[in-house]
């Protein structure tokens, strides 16, 4: 079945893609109200969830849980968690770094079995399936914990002191906008931490930013930790959010 789903995901994505085009990047930063988690809802937000809405109510009875329309439940088991685009900042800016996320739970965050995140401006799709392995443009993810490290650490005006301190322990510290994709980027060994502490849980992640990168990740034997420094989990709840701090090697939990 998680295959099965896993073509649908990809399928999503597609349409997502086809549907933005037409759109036009010009009208993506219309704003078309507010969305269940509380934050304004753009006009490429609106275009790429109703497409995967609909694409998904038509091939599935699985539950929704959406960033913008919230919990839509329905008769099947499963729970396709989505976040129809992550990095809409960087869309309506014009830099090419945002994407499709879609999971698939049974039950809470810590139970996903299937992630896939794909950068809609560049086509570089991760998947992971739990069990399984996870994937980067189909080859297999096996980071490797260099000699010199790189961060990804949220650095906005809302981010806390600590943020800071951790921002100068590597050699270089990026943060460039989308949950899912630098997360998918520890995965691949790109980034050796992602790192978002904040003031106020106002501006904290959701569980829609991070359940597919949670699965890639967790397939590449990295893990997502809260404030804690415990595992992380999420009920399915489009108001909860959590600071994280995610890992390819515990040995980088040393700085935090």
């Amino acid at each position: 079945m998680e295959n099965d789903i896993l073509t649908l995901f990809k399928q999503c994505a597609e349409k997502v893609e086809s549907e933005l085009n037409s759109l036009g990047s010009v009208n993506y930063g219309e704003t078309m109200g507010m969305g269940a988690d509380g934050t304004p809802i753009k006009k490429i937000d609106e275009q790429a969830e109703s497409t995967v809405v609909d694409l998904i109510k038509e091939k599935t009875d699985f539950s929704i849980l959406s960033e913008e329309i919230g919990f839509v439940e329905r008769d099947g088991e499963g729970t396709v968690i989505l976040d129809p685009i992550d990095g809409t900042s960087n869309a309506v800016m014009g830099i090419p770094f945002y994407c499709v996320s879609l999971a698939y739970t049974e039950g809470s965050l810590k139970d996903t079995e299937v992630g896939y995140v794909k950068n809609l401006s560049t086509d570089v799709e991760y998947s992971g399936v739990s069990g399984k392995g996870s994937y980067v443009n189909g080859k297999p993810l096996k980071p490797v914990l260099g000699d010199e490290w790189n961060f990804s650490v949220y650095m906005g005006k809302e981010a806390h002191p600590d943020s800071f301190k951790i921002a100068s322990k590597p050699r270089r510290v990026r943060s460039l906008g989308s949950a899912a994709l630098e997360i998918s980027m520890v995965a691949q060994g790109i980034f050796d931490l992602y790192y978002m502490k904040t003031f106020e849980q106002r501006r904290s992640l959701r569980i829609t930013d991070i359940a597919a990168a949670y699965v890639i990740l967790k397939e590449a034997c990295g893990e997502i930790y809260d404030t804690n420094l415990d595992p992380i989990d999420m009920a399915l709840d489009p108001k909860e959010r959590k600071d994280v701090a995610a890992v390819h090697d515990d040995r980088v939990l040393e700085v935090l």
